[in-house]
């Protein structure tokens, strides 16, 4: 797909459409393809019934796409993977609040919610959680994967609720039901589905403790304010694989801001990672960039956004920008600004809404909503219907950053 594509794949049948940002040149970013082949069973031949439960196709890919690396690059990586994973769970719900209505498995589209905007890491993360905790209770792999094989054929070609696989996976195992495990204080398949935030289980990822806890230390390594070179450069991260090197990364971003001079010295040792071209490590490192307020580097963040669309990098810069300085803020206009084709807006906009493919109110922080000179760069207007209260609106797409508008 073009660059502009604001998803990682879309998993049409016999047809899955991808977003470039995954040729790294080194098949690092496999993961995603692995995801949307998963689709195929979870999403495809079993099907969410409404957008309320898309947690039953994003939940159970997760979980397979992770059984599948399992068994290509053995346990340590994905949990590596399902870590970094864990991470953007825990800085969306940082950002959003863990009690949004919107962070529950089961959410309510009510008049006024966008669609879009359940479009989030908790319906992939909490719900890969869900399905780690139900196999858990089983307390087998091999007969939790044979579980897994009869739910689809049991549901295949069809639209299902949440209901409809837990009384299935009750059935399957009846030992489980005489338990009441859908009860268990604290863990209520209820509370799973429809109580808002961090999930209630969390799985064991210590296998992956090999990779991880090397990026922990040395991570730790820059927070001092006077960092021992020695021991750094004694870490050879060239043999680290992406997903290592975004570990690290995370746990860096985690632990910024750093002393000051401190971001400098990092992108001086590791150009690798400072000048990578690879999609997961741009993101961390504009984050990086923006919570440390190191501007030096400003332009890579400019840069990376004007390169590509996908939501997945794009609305967590321009949260960071929105959330820095104000040479981060004045950043994230002139970047959103610049992205944008000279094209003048129609005159009937008397109102703008800044939104990430329909996810409301995401940046409408940018300060551009207003009508005037703001208008100038929106192109190929088309009409569109708002079904809600029947008033015809204006859909303009805002060229390659992914974003769009709406035009009241």
């Amino acid at each position: 797909m073009p660059p502009s594509f604001p998803f990682g794949g879309m998993e049409n049948p016999c047809l899955t459409f991808v977003t470039p940002c995954l040729l790294a040149g080194d098949r690092s970013l496999a993961d995603v393809i692995i995801h949307e082949i998963s689709h195929s069973w979870f999403g495809n031949l079993v099907t969410n019934a409404n957008w309320g439960e898309f947690w039953l196709n994003e939940g159970f890919t997760m979980y397979a796409q992770r059984r599948i690396s399992t068994v290509l690059f053995g346990s340590a990586y994905t949990c590596l993977e399902a870590a970094t994973g864990r991470a953007l769970l825990r800085q969306h719900m940082d950002i959003t609040g863990e009690e949004h209505p919107l962070n529950k498995l089961r959410v309510k589209i009510e008049p006024g919610v966008d669609p879009d905007d359940t479009y989030n890491e908790t319906p992939y993360e909490k719900g890969f959680c869900f399905v780690s905790y139900l196999a858990h209770l089983v307390g087998d792999q091999d007969q939790f994967d044979n579980f897994l094989k009869a739910y689809v054929n049991e549901f295949k070609f069809q639209s299902i609720l949440a209901e409809d696989f837990l009384e299935f996976y009750l059935e399957y195992f009846p030992e489980l039901k005489k338990k009441n495990v859908e009860s268990l204080p604290g863990f209520e398949f209820d509370r799973w589905l429809n109580t808002p935030g961090w999930p209630p289980y969390l799985p064991d990822l210590s296998p992956g403790d090999s990779l991880m806890k090397p990026a922990e230390e040395l991570a730790q390594l820059w927070v001092a304010k006077e960092l021992d070179m020695k021991a750094i450069e004694a870490v050879a991260i060239s043999a680290w694989k992406t997903y290592q090197l975004v570990y690290f990364l995370d746990k860096i971003l985690q632990k910024s801001p750093l002393p000051p001079g401190n971001v400098e010295t990092l992108r001086e040792t590791y150009p690798k990672i400072s000048d990578s071209q690879n999609a997961e490590l741009r993101l961390r490192w504009g984050q990086i960039v923006l919570k440390n307020d190191h501007q030096e580097d400003f332009w890579k963040v400019k840069a990376f956004l004007q390169s590509q669309g996908k939501q997945k990098y794009t609305l967590p810069l321009y949260h960071a920008m929105m959330a820095g300085s104000e040479v981060a803020q004045t950043l994230a206009k002139e970047t959103f600004i610049a992205t944008a084709p000279p094209t003048p807006a129609p005159p009937q906009c008397s109102q703008l809404r800044l939104t990430d493919r329909g996810a409301q109110g995401q940046l409408e922080a940018l300060g551009l909503a207003s009508a005037s000179s703001d208008f100038a760069g929106f192109q190929n207007t088309v009409p569109k219907f708002q079904f809600s209260s029947q008033i015809p609106e204006v859909y303009t797409p805002l060229g390659k950053s992914g974003l769009w508008a709406w035009c009241l």
